[in-house]
């Protein structure tokens, strides 16, 4: 590959700093923009005319004016400068973005994954409704606000699980907090007013022999067991638990749920998706979520997937 990477990223993100690390021992020069130093360590220069010309130029050092390859990893506003009121600053860090990547969604580039892409594929109903109509088994779900139709729905289903509709965080007293899948108690249907606040999503509670990330990079498929069950504190999100030696292992998947998860991926316009399922007791496989930017280093180190590799073997242009 003769042209440059560029990655648009956060200063603290480990699993960026993984794959920089692999395309620097390639040799693929490569441009990284970490989006907090945006606007105040960075311009941006576009022209349209008989000169056409673009530039960004990274603390003072001007980079490449054409990318091989886009890596969209993730977005951090800076800190608010002293001095400057709210307003104005949201302002500047929407242009000062819109500038960014709408001068790079003119090049010709390889992207991972195009912005737009990431933003709609974000839509847990959108994505259940892809899945479901891939032939994908999705637990029963409702997604609502309206107090009757969640009672009803829990007469039904029984056990059920809530979960966010979007957001999986949520900034209390200026501190940023994870929601995690909570399972439902049968006094949390006794009063639903504040159910009316937002629409959540409930789920059957599915029994579980592993939780499974699937992870997929272009057409490479990384699939590992998570042993969640054996830990009381994972059992209905084995993000919650503070155990760093919950059994992880590697597992093949069925070729014909592999290539519906590769479908999926197609329809979503992604070359990356970190995928949540559930494998029951039975053998059944469920569909979850899919993160379009979800995390994986943590996969790498435990069971040496190579996904960081793959990942910038994709970069590079040597993996299809």
């Amino acid at each position: 590959m003769s042209g440059t990477v560029l990655i648009v990223s956060t200063i603290v993100d480990l699993a960026t700093d993984s794959v920089v690390e692999a395309l620097n021992s390639r040799g693929v020069p490569l441009v990284r923009v970490n989006t907090e130093d945006l606007p105040f360590a960075s311009e941006i220069s576009y022209s349209f005319g008989a000169e056409d010309s673009q530039s960004i130029f990274w603390k003072e050092r001007p980079a490449e004016t054409w990318f091989e390859s886009v890596w969209y990893r993730r977005v951090r506003a800076p800190s608010i400068p002293d001095g400057m009121d709210t307003g104005t600053y949201d302002f500047c860090v929407r242009e000062n973005r819109s500038a960014l990547i709408g001068g790079l969604l003119g090049q010709q580039a390889r992207w991972m994954s195009q912005p737009a892409a990431i933003w709609q594929a974000e839509f847990k109903p959108f994505q259940l409704q892809v899945a479901k109509d891939l032939g994908l088994k999705v637990p029963k779900t409702l997604i609502s606000n309206r107090p009757e139709s969640i009672r009803e729905f829990q007469l039904h289903v029984k056990d059920l699980i809530a979960k966010p509709v979007r957001s999986g965080h949520v900034v209390k007293n200026g501190v940023e907090c994870a929601v995690f899948t909570t399972k439902l108690k049968d006094e949390d249907f006794l009063d639903l007013a504040d159910a009316r606040l937002s629409p959540t999503i409930y789920q059957e509670l599915l029994p579980k022999k592993y939780d499974v990330r699937v992870t997929i990079v272009g057409r490479k498929v990384f699939a590992a067991a998570i042993d969640s069950q054996s830990d009381p504190s994972a059992s209905i999100d084995w993000r919650m638990t503070k155990n760093p030696n919950l059994p992880h292992l590697p597992i093949e998947l069925p070729n014909c749920l592999a290539e519906k998860l590769l479908e999926l991926m197609s329809r979503l316009s992604l070359s990356y998706g970190a995928i949540d399922l559930v494998l029951t007791p039975d053998g059944q496989y469920f569909f979850l979520e899919i993160n379009p930017n979800g995390q994986w280093l943590w996969l790498d180190d435990m069971l040496n997937l190579g996904i960081s590799e793959a990942i910038a073997n994709w970069l590079a242009g040597e993996a299809p």
